[in-house]
């Protein structure tokens, strides 16, 4: 690209009126807002407004016992996938309580696998999972999001660990 000369980046008054100084500034505010988009672009496909490595978490509880994968920002009205990991000793029923407001930013469309029994517990749900021969057993949940805003959710098994986690749902 060739150098401007000198007499370019002067006002000229023929054939048209002309303010390069204030053209410059519009040049540089033009080019600070295509960074700003490169910036943005760069985010969204890491996960900032949706699913991506920005936004794919995991908690686990103290004892090793409860993990949970989730997605930290979500859309409303679209579903995703919340997996809580339980280990206990083979052939065990284990007794997991989803509680916080969870229930009020989501709707439950799905669990796989069907729970031997479920029951209200308070703001919340407790579901009983009978776990495999290694003593583990997982629990998908479908959620459809239907709130805006921040939701704070403790997954917990009774008489052992517990983990609390925030997901943020955008309009």
């Amino acid at each position: 690209m060739n150098a401007p000369k000198p007499d370019d980046l002067k006002s000229r008054h023929y054939p048209v009126k002309e303010d390069m100084a204030l053209q410059r500034k519009v040049w540089r505010f033009e080019r600070l807002g295509w960074y700003a988009l490169v910036v943005l672009m760069g985010l969204t496909l890491a996960g900032l407004f949706s699913k991506g490595p920005l936004s794919t978490a995991e908690v686990r509880g103290a004892d090793g016992q409860l993990r949970v994968e989730y997605q930290r920002f979500l859309r409303n009205g679209s579903s995703d996938g919340l997996v809580v990991h339980l280990q206990g000793r083979a052939r065990e029923t284990l007794e997991v309580e989803i509680k916080g407001e969870l229930l009020r930013g989501f709707n439950i469309e799905m669990l796989q696998p069907q729970p031997l029994k479920a029951s209200a517990a308070g703001d919340g749900v407790k579901l009983w999972l009978m776990s495999d021969n290694d003593g583990q057993a997982t629990l998908h949940l479908t959620l459809r999001n239907d709130g805006v805003g921040s939701f704070a959710t403790r997954v917990s098994r009774t008489g052992g660990a517990s983990v609390r986690f925030s997901q943020f749902i955008y309009p």
